[in-house]
């Protein structure tokens, strides 16, 4: 099914607006970064399904970013509303492993050094 681009269509879902209330309450708590790893929360921010374990980091403010198997980082990346800088493929890899890469992307592209984390459990 094509993506629906036009909040007058009644099939639309406004990804940006869910995630922009995520962030709201982010601000209310203190949060600085938000870690997602339940399916739910992945379908409801993403609006494409994610078999794998996969991780999403909502920021306090932009865009978040989505980490799943390198398989499968292509396909969620043509059903999603994310761009494709935004989707990103981790595996079996130096360097490339989940923890790797989510943290190297926090501190570095972020720039959150030091921060409060909010993770689902």
């Amino acid at each position: 099914m094509p993506r629906i681009f036009d909040p007058n269509d009644k099939y639309y879902i406004d990804n940006p607006g869910r995630v922009k209330a995520i962030q709201a309450e982010m601000h209310k708590r203190g949060i600085d970064v938000y870690l997602g790893s339940r399916i739910r929360t992945m379908s409801f921010v993403l609006d494409a399904f994610c078999p794998w374990r996969s991780y999403l980091i909502i920021p306090s403010e932009g865009q978040p970013a989505f980490f799943t198997f390198v398989i499968d980082a292509l396909r969620v990346g043509d059903e999603t509303w994310l761009d494709s800088d935004h989707v990103r493929g981790y595996g079996p890899m130096g360097g490339m492993d989940q923890v790797s890469a989510i943290t190297d992307y926090i501190k570095d592209e972020l720039g959150i050094k030091k921060g409060r984390l909010g993770y689902e459990d």
